[in-house]
């Protein structure tokens, strides 16, 4: 799966909370605000960026072991990198492991499930323009990036201002 670019990890947090594998097994989440244990928030729903990253490292190094304990030959990621391999089983197995150890951490946004939908729909447009099959959003379903696209068309369809 793809990884989103760190500013880009923290604008998508919260839709990753309905288990998709936005994570993308790599650090990848949308915005919003989950309760939990995962939530890199104080009461309040404001978090630095700092503490985001440290939580969201701490899950996708929960994640990773929790793949190998699935028999799945997942490294540590670095930090800030998530998880790099990607295979149907992985796939398949991130999403038993999240439903094991809850979702991953979340951003605080001021973004409504309207915006994003509409934002995400801006996105599936673009990768589909690009030649990739996307899935088409639905609300409060992360958006999944494709396997295939370059770091530059994933920057360039998710971009915040299309």
């Amino acid at each position: 799966m793809k990884l989103l670019p760190t500013h880009l990890s923290r604008t998508l947090a919260g839709f990753a909370a309905t288990a998709a594998i936005l994570v993308t097994l790599a650090g990848c989440s949308a915005p919003a605000e989950t309760n939990g244990p995962t939530s890199a928030s104080g009461g309040d729903g404001a978090v630095s960026d700092a503490a985001f990253q440290a939580a969201r490292d701490a899950y996708d190094l929960k994640l990773a072991q929790c793949l190998r304990d699935k028999g799945l030959d997942v490294k540590d990621p670095e930090p800030g990198q998530g998880i790099q391999e990607s295979s149907p089983e992985i796939n398949e197995a991130a999403s038993t492991c999240m439903t094991e150890i809850g979702d991953p951490p979340t951003f605080a946004s001021s973004m409504s499930d309207a915006e994003a939908l509409t934002l995400h729909l801006k996105w599936a447009d673009c990768f589909r323009k690009a030649g990739f099959g996307v899935t088409e959003p639905t609300s409060g379903q992360a958006f999944v990036i494709p396997n295939d696209a370059s770091d530059e068309v994933v920057a360039a369809c998710t971009d915040l201002t299309l």
